[in-house]
Formats: C-alpha cells, sequence, structure tokens
C-alpha cells in the first residue's frame, strides 16, 4: 500500500482507473472530484451490494475478520467498513491508497544503434523493437505503427493488467461506467421494489409497502433497457410479448448484476466471469450470528447516490396486464382490447 510519505516533494499519485488527463495528482484531495463518477466509485458501490461482505463488516472486530474466505477477508482489509461512511470520506482515507500505481509506467524510448551500447541484446517478452524509415512522414510513420500494434492488440489488452502496480487493479474490460451504472440501478430497484417486500411478506407483513412493489418490466421501462418494447397498446397477445421480452431484458442484466459482485468480493471488478465458491465462507456459528441481522439488511436502501431520482420513478409506472386469450376472446368489440397505462 502506498506511503504517505512519497507523496512528500511532488511525488504523484497515478491513477489508471481516471480520465488520461486526471491521472496524475500530487495529493488525495484533488483526485475526489474524477473519482466520484468513476470505475473506482462503481468498485465502491457493487462491493456495497454484497450481503456477504455487509456481514462481514457487521461481525468483524479489530484483528479478527468473521469468514473463513481469504479473498473476502483480504478484501475486507483493504477497503473496510464501506457502509459507516460515504464515498468521499472513504476515498480520502483508503481509496485512493488502494489503486495508486506503486511503480512508474514505462516508456517508449530509442534502442542504442551499437549492441556494445545496449542494456539488452533483444527485447524483453513483453516489448518489440521496432525499425523506423526516418524518410517517411510522420503521419506515415504514425499510421504503420498503428497497424503494427493492432497485430499485438490481445496480448496488450492482456497485459495491461500485469502492468499496474495498483494493489487493486481495474481489469480491462470493454464495457465503460455508463453500463455498470444501469446495471447496479438495475439489482438495487429489484432489491428494493421486488426482493425486499417478498421478505417482509414472510417476516414481518405488518411492515409491506404496497406502493413500493414493482415488477421486471416497471423496472426495465424506467432504465429505457428496451425502448421498442415499452409500448403496452395493441391487441394482448402483442402486448404480453412485449412485457415478457422487457422482463427478459432485466433478468439478462440482474444476472450480470450478480456475477459483478461475486467478482468484486474476490478483489476483481468489473468481470462477468463466473465465480466458484470452493468452501463454505462461514462457521456455523457465524451464520447463525447472521440470522439475527437479517432484517437490519433489508433495512438498508443501497441505490447509489448517482442514482437518487430513480426510485420515486419506477412508482410512477402503473399498468394492468392483459387478460389472456380466453377472456379476450370474451370481449366483441376490438376496440376494447387495450392496456391502460398511467404514467405519473
Amino acid at each position: 500500500m502506498i506511503d504517505d510519505d512519497l507523496l512528500v516533494g511532488g511525488e504523484e499519485l497515478f491513477l489508471k482507473g481516471l480520465p488520461r488527463r486526471q491521472q496524475r495528482h500530487t495529493k488525495p484531495d484533488t483526485s475526489l472530484q474524477e473519482a466520484q463518477n468513476s470505475v473506482y466509485r462503481w468498485w465502491w458501490e457493487y462491493l456495497r451490494l454484497s450481503k456477504d461482505y455487509w456481514l462481514v463488516c457487521q461481525t468483524s472486530e479489530r484483528g479478527s475478520v468473521k469468514t473463513d474466505d481469504q479473498q473476502l477477508r483480504r478484501v475486507y482489509r483493504g477497503f473496510g467498513d464501506i457502509y459507516s461512511c460515504t464515498f468521499d470520506e472513504w476515498w480520502l482515507e483508503r481509496g485512493y491508497r488502494l489503486f495508486t500505481e506503486q511503480e512508474k509506467f514505462p516508456k517508449v524510448v530509442e534502442v542504442q544503434r551499437r549492441p556494445s551500447e545496449r542494456k539488452r541484446q533483444a527485447p524483453a517478452e513483453d516489448k518489440i523493437w521496432v525499425e523506423v524509415p526516418l524518410k517517411l512522414s510522420r503521419r506515415t510513420i504514425q499510421k504503420q505503427l498503428g497497424k503494427l500494434l493492432d497485430e499485438y492488440e490481445s496480448s496488450r489488452l492482456e497485459r495491461r493488467l500485469l502492468l499496474s502496480t495498483a494493489e487493486y487493479k481495474i481489469n480491462p474490460v470493454q464495457f465503460g461506467k455508463n453500463t455498470l451504472k444501469k446495471i447496479h440501478e438495475v439489482h438495487a430497484l429489484h432489491r428494493e421494489l421486488v426482493e425486499k417486500p417478498k421478505w417482509l411478506r414472510q417476516h414481518q407483513p405488518d411492515k409491506v409497502d404496497g406502493e413500493a412493489r414493482a415488477d421486471l418490466f416497471r423496472i426495465g421501462k424506467l432504465l429505457r433497457l428496451s425502448p421498442s418494447n415499452e409500448s403496452l397498446r395493441g391487441e394482448p397477445e402483442e402486448v404480453r410479448a412485449r412485457l415478457n421480452r422487457m422482463r427478459v431484458a432485466v433478468s439478462r442484466l440482474l444476472k450480470r448484476s450478480e456475477l459483478l459482485i461475486a467478482n468484486v468480493e474476490q478483489g476483481i471488478f468489473p468481470s462477468y466471469k463466473p465465480v466458484e465458491q470452493a468452501t463454505p465462507r462461514f462457521t456455523a456459528r457465524q451464520l447463525a450470528q447472521h440470522q439475527e441481522l437479517e432484517a437490519k439488511w433489508w433495512e438498508k436502501s443501497l441505490m447509489s447516490e448517482l442514482s437518487t431520482d430513480k426510485l420515486a420513478g419506477v412508482k410512477g409506472i402503473q399498468y394492468e396486464e392483459p387478460v389472456r386469450t380466453r377472456q379476450v376472446n370474451m370481449i366483441r368489440d376490438p376496440s376494447q382490447r387495450r392496456v391502460i397505462i398511467r404514467d405519473v
């Protein structure tokens, strides 16, 4: 982990996950504004969605991390209790340390012409030597170098993760913050409006809020996951097909959110790769303790501050499910075969 003493005398913090022109900083405070809406922020937000991580935060004490999962234990020691603070507080205290590069990045340099003057007689495994004809124009040289680098694109993508010397490395995948935000919103809304009411009906029926109830279609419509399937006007069979397609779109993102959470529990983000849990994370005694904390878990709202308007928005979408075909056939006037939709 980076030592604060390194920041004295103008040493730079280098944060690869920030926009290119905002990656270098001399102190944590100057990196905060960019970090607030960065991949680092979504790493923090997805870790907050982990129930197992929350349970570890609730039950662990100084020097005693209550889990048998070594990776989850490592993550807790690095990230700490992220539920008792804001992102800004966490970033300035811990976050920047986890993601700052520990070593300077290599640079493109000229190889000496004479073998006796070279440090190496052949390029390292992660480098290539290139001969550049100086009589060519700059534009032509850059174009040909670009084509040459394209041939190494797959290995460059793999090596980008190895190049990082940060304690926690951003996984070099091909999707950005907007996708991460959308998937997070799907998961958080589903938890708040589908899973939470279901749990309350079983354990605390007196606390069920009827207005909070929602389904996958409402979530998909609010987040514009499939605009072509938002309309609920037309023949009932057509409407039902659109409802199903929208629900499938939401279900697909829910599965992705579970994969993102499973990986972030291992200290990897973002990643959709399946994670196998070989051994139990908790002892029988710890599981018994977790049962006592169940209600407290559902009291928490895990909506991101970057998505605060979404919960109110989904409650404003009201619609009626189309009746089945046998019932529709009883309606003789086709003009009556419509679905009522009220967007508040």
